[in-house]
């Protein structure tokens, strides 16, 4: 990682990543993802992986795959994880087990247009982290509070993103 790092500062243009994904309608509520190839800097990882998604019952689905707001809070969860499992290991803190739990409640007549008051989406997230390890408690809580500042996914839910949408009908 550090010569990563080295790299970036002495060239910026190395810290640019893009990523993308494509959606393709299945049936039903259920849709295919496939994961664009990525750039890292001025490297390119073409690895694409497919993935799908469903809704519950309730939501016309047939409970066979998560839904949108799992894997938003998976994405999310999986980046901070990578980055407390990084911040542990540069502070030479050998972990047994690191859990993140994620919870957010959604109302859904916000989605179903029932009610204009109702926010669309999560109002709050919890979060809470179940870690052993050989670090103190204090080593881990700053290590929560640098993810916090430094997680794309964190920040990109935390944060209001500029989106633009291209219609191709």
């Amino acid at each position: 990682m550090q010569g990563y790092i080295d790299l970036v500062k002495s060239n910026p243009a190395e810290g640019i990543a893009t990523f993308g994904v494509t959606a393709n309608w299945q049936n039903g509520v259920n849709t295919e993802i496939t994961t664009h190839s990525k750039n890292v800097g001025s490297k390119r990882v073409a690895t694409q992986f497919k993935y799908s998604i469903g809704e519950p019952a309730e939501l016309l689905g047939d409970d066979k795959n998560p839904n949108p707001q799992d894997y938003i809070l998976g994405g999310m969860a999986g980046c901070m994880m990578v980055g407390f499992v990084a911040g542990a290991s540069g502070k030479g803190i050998e972990l047994k087990s690191v859990q993140l739990d994620i919870v957010g409640e959604l109302d859904l007549r916000g989605f179903l247009d029932l009610d204009p008051n109702v926010t669309v989406g999560f109002e709050e997230l919890q979060f809470n982290f179940k870690v052993e390890g050989s670090g103190t408690q204090e080593q881990y809580d700053e290590i929560i509070e640098h993810v916090r500042k430094v997680s794309p996914g964190y920040q990109t839910i935390l944060k209001p993103v500029k989106i633009s949408i291209n219609k191709e009908i």
